[in-house]
């Protein structure tokens, strides 16, 4: 008997451990923008990929409430300002593309502000293709624009007034 209860309180200690160290994963996952956040992710990062904890309410969620993509400009050596074909670009009003497609979830990534060396990979990219083209840059500049959509609780009068919002993010001089 005193075999079993010795059993039966380390499968309690183990299991309350396992708890544990998943909520701490979680808190962690949840609180990733903070400083410790960020130290725990990086005691637990393995964890939650396996289990994959790491993902989003974006990932299960309804739909955004708008359309983002990103806009590119080259400036010539002669000073004038071209527009460059991002990677994708804007969609047309009526049209559906998938969320998640690869192309597309590379230019999302380049939305955050401390994907710096991304923009930059693409901007000289883009400075290449343009020389290749005959056309010499001096620079490629960034920007996001997006169409955002009210959301249903605050449409008035079942209106659908779409803002459109211009984020500059970054020039990347051509090498």
């Amino acid at each position: 008997m005193d075999r079993d209860v010795r059993r039966a309180r380390l499968e309690r200690w183990l299991v309350s451990a396992f708890l544990a160290f998943h909520l701490v994963a979680a808190g962690a996952s949840f609180a990733k923008k903070t400083g410790p956040g960020q130290a725990v992710r990086a005691w637990t990062a393995p964890y939650e990929r396996a289990l994959g904890i790491w993902q989003s309410w974006g990932m299960f969620g309804p739909p955004p409430g708008g359309s983002s993509w990103m806009k590119a400009a080259g400036l010539t050596v002669a000073g004038e300002e071209i527009p460059l074909q991002p990677l994708v670009g804007e969609l047309s009003f009526d049209r559906t593309e998938l969320h998640y497609s690869r192309v597309r979830k590379i230019e999302r990534n380049m939305f955050d502000r401390s994907q710096t060396h991304l923009r930059r990979s693409v901007g000289e990219w883009m400075c290449r293709e343009q020389r290749e083209a005959g056309v010499e840059l001096v620079s490629v500049r960034f920007w996001k624009e997006q169409d955002v959509t009210p959301r249903p609780r605050d449409r008035q009068d079942g209106g659908h007034e779409v803002r459109r919002r211009v984020v500059p993010l970054q020039t990347v001089a051509c090498p």
